[in-house]
């Protein structure tokens, strides 16, 4: 609540004139009319339903204007409708699927309202958006354009009594997939009783400090979803002033190691999902002393290689576990699980797993008997290991005995196709067995078998490569002993020319028509004639 000086009020009360003026005159310019609007959008009074909290039947109308082409608020609400809006009946109002672009004040009614404005391309909200609506339990404007300058304080105040400004009675607030990047430190001073808040899939990407002071100050929040906005860190005044948080949802983000402020929500968290982070391993600390939980989730981290003996050791109430498609995660050790007691769901599909450990492994029991004690997993009901590449060796037959019972159930059930039974990898002479199937004489009362060799082509001897370096090396051996001889050889000759040793000259020969002798017969021949 917010106390107001003079002027405040002065302006107040200009805006409170000029409001009554425009619901006045300009409805029917800036707001749907509402003639035979039920020939449009859907009208149904007095739906029933029981309440298991309450368990009492209890009454509802619905006004379904839903993808109707529609471009404003509706200016009034249905005559249909006029009697039964008083206080503590429940009016579910939808204008999903408009385009609408700027949202005007509602309609007046003292019911308890559902509004629904998804997917209108919203962009702006008006002042005072619910001043006339102050039973509004659950606002959903996901799917919209929405900016954190939009979201304003002054668009979620409440009516004006004396002083100051009444909270609405805002239980659920769904955000999701706007493009808020922050958020305005006073924005939930109005919203008082909120407990439920999703900013899933809005542009985040750092926590701000308005946007801390924001998220602090809803001191009832139980439910918050900030998954998929691409923060890394969260910083521990998110959580100051939180009195009772339930639920965490922070998948899909960019951290790299389980937030420590989550600390602070021991007394009251009780799910939490972690999952799709770039978190590569898991210890003692990570979810030291979150004693409360029931659920959580560690699914989706493709980098998560280890989670250290003592991991979930302090999670003494923890109900459900689920560490699936994690391709990296090799090896799970089932003895961290021995002290939760509760545990009643594991879901360990679909990652990389081949072994599975546990120490001291529980000796094999008797599945015929009517009543199966067991020392540990007392009540496990559901075990889902399908998506493994699991080496079936002894341990592995060992620690699934414990559980077996649950995992026959679960596979060869008549709701289960006996194609997502879990089955060994290796080794080869066990691959596609089901876990259910393995039994201890092949695994653990004889050595292992070999896996046999395929057969290995080996080239010629004369194609090894120790033969062709071998050839290769006399051949140059060869050429190098030649080259010596020859080089031998010219030396030599060079030697016995410059010497003139054992060598003549060589002989000259001529033609008989080029010789003197030739000539002088020639001429005695001519002189004769």
């Amino acid at each position: 609540m917010i106390h107001l000086n003079a002027v405040e009020l002065l302006v107040t009360f200009l805006l409170f004139f000029v409001s009554g003026l425009w619901n006045v005159q300009g409805r029917e310019g800036e707001f749907e009319p509402i003639e035979k609007i039920c020939d449009r959008c859907k009208c149904s009074l007095h739906k029933e339903f029981t309440s298991s909290e309450q368990d009492k039947f209890l009454s509802y109308s619905v006004l379904d204007c839903s993808t109707k082409n529609l471009r404003h608020m509706l200016a009034e609400w249905p005559e249909e409708f006029a009697q039964d809006l008083k206080p503590g009946q429940e009016l579910v109002f939808s204008l999903s699927g408009n385009d609408i672009h700027s949202l005007q004040q509602l309609p007046a009614t003292e019911a308890d309202l559902v509004f629904s404005c998804r997917h209108c391309n919203l962009s702006e909200l008006a002042s005072g958006l619910f001043l006339d609506t102050p039973n509004i339990v659950r606002l959903d404007l996901s799917w919209n354009r929405l900016s954190g300058d939009v979201l304003t304080p002054d668009v979620f105040r409440g009516p004006y009594n004396d002083e100051v400004y009444e909270p609405l009675a805002l239980d659920e607030l769904d955000l999701s997939n706007n493009l808020i990047s922050y958020l305005d430190g006073s924005l939930f001073e109005h919203m008082a009783h909120l407990r439920s808040l999703s900013l899933s899939k809005n542009p985040l990407e750092k926590i701000t400090p308005d946007t801390t002071l924001a998220l602090g100050s809803i001191r009832r929040l139980e439910h918050l979803d900030l998954s998929y906005t691409g923060i890394d860190e969260l910083p521990r005044g998110v959580f100051d002033k939180i009195d009772g948080l339930k639920e965490l949802y922070l998948q899909g983000n960019h951290f790299k190691a389980v937030p420590s402020a989550i600390a602070l929500l021991k007394p009251t968290l009780k799910i939490l999902n972690i999952g799709d982070n770039p978190i590569q391993m898991l210890n003692d600390e990570s979810f030291f002393d979150l004693d409360r939980l029931t659920h959580l989730n560690i699914s989706m981290m493709e980098n998560l290689e280890d989670i250290i003996i003592g991991t979930f050791s302090g999670l003494k109430s923890l109900e459900v576990l689920v560490c699936s498609n994690n391709p990296s995660l090799m090896t799970f050790d089932m003895s961290d699980l021995k002290g939760l007691v509760r545990l009643r769901q594991l879901d360990l599909s679909n990652c990389g797993l081949q072994h599975l450990h546990l120490d001291e492994p529980i000796p094999i029991i008797d599945h015929n008997s009517d009543i199966a004690q067991f020392e540990v997993f007392q009540k496990l009901r559901s075990v889902n290991l399908e998506g493994n590449p699991w080496h079936c060796d002894c341990d592995l037959y060992k620690t699934i005995e414990s559980f077996k019972h649950i995992l026959e159930d679960e596979f060869h059930g008549p709701a289960t196709s006996p194609s997502n039974e879990a089955r060994c990898e290796s080794p080869y002479d066990l691959a596609a067995l089901p876990l259910t199937d393995l039994g201890p004489l092949s695994l653990c009362n004889s050595p292992p078998k070999k896996v046999p060799k395929i057969p290995i082509y080996e080239a010629p001897a004369f194609l090894r490569p120790r033969s062709i370096m071998l050839s290769l090396l006399s051949v140059g051996i060869v050429l190098l002993i030649g080259f010596v001889i020859g080089f031998a050889i010219v030396c030599i000759k060079r030697r016995l020319q410059k010497a003139d040793f054992g060598f003549t000259s060589p002989v000259r020969y001529t033609t008989v028509r080029d010789s003197t002798t030739s000539n002088i017969l020639q001429q005695q021949q001519q002189q004769h004639v």
